[in-house]
């Protein structure tokens, strides 16, 4: 029995959400650390903790059939989302000691927290992430933009700034997005683009 579960903050869907933060101050352990993304994913900028164990959400029922009933396992996955969804379908197969990563690898990488990354990425910095939103936000959307969210100017682009920019986009789409999925993608994109990005100067 690990402590962490039993310090965790209990979901009504009968799973504990844990903090970034808290689980970082365990690790390495004996935790069982369940990454339900894509592979792809794992490979991608996000980057994935050391020591999980690959189990695509499709797949999770599956594999963990055997595994005991009080194993203390730790979901993940990009923004805590689908490991919710994960960890809700343990609980449902008799699992006691299950908890998820709020916030996923996004807030992972927000905190600064170790990430394997078996690519090499470079890292943008937080004007590159901004130049890129706005210069996809032009293409994305159809000029003149008459109505929807307005993007504020930001000569020094902070990551408190930019993240409220994101969220009134996922929030008040504007009305004359030229094609809706790619919109989505570029908003998904960018926000991962900021999880990792560097203030200037930061290593």
């Amino acid at each position: 029995m690990h402590p962490l579960c039993d310090n965790a903050a209990p979901h009504p869907a009968g799973y504990r959400d844990v903090e970034v933060g808290q689980l970082a101050a365990f690790l390495p352990s004996e935790l069982t650390l369940v990454d339900v993304r894509e592979a792809a994913e794992l490979d991608g900028i996000l980057g994935h903790v050391a020591g999980i164990r690959h189990v695509p959400l499709a797949t999770v029922p599956d594999v963990v059939d055997a595994w005991p009933r009080d194993t203390d396992v730790v979901m993940i996955c990009r923004s805590g989302a689908r490991s919710a969804r994960a960890a809700t379908s343990l609980v449902a197969l008799g699992f006691t000691r299950v908890m998820n990563l709020r916030g996923g690898m996004l807030a992972w990488n927000t905190a600064r927290l170790p990430v394997v990354r078996p690519i090499p990425h470079t890292l943008p910095t937080l004007g590159t992430v901004r130049d890129g939103l706005l210069d996809g936000l032009h293409r994305a959307v159809a000029p003149p933009p008459h109505e929807g969210p307005t993007v504020p100017p930001l000569t020094t682009p902070s990551r408190e700034a930019l993240t409220a920019v994101l969220d009134a986009l996922q929030a008040a789409r504007p009305t004359d997005v030229r094609d809706t999925a790619a919109f989505e993608h570029l908003l998904r994109t960018y926000r991962d683009l900021l999880a990792v990005a560097r203030a200037e100067g930061e290593r």
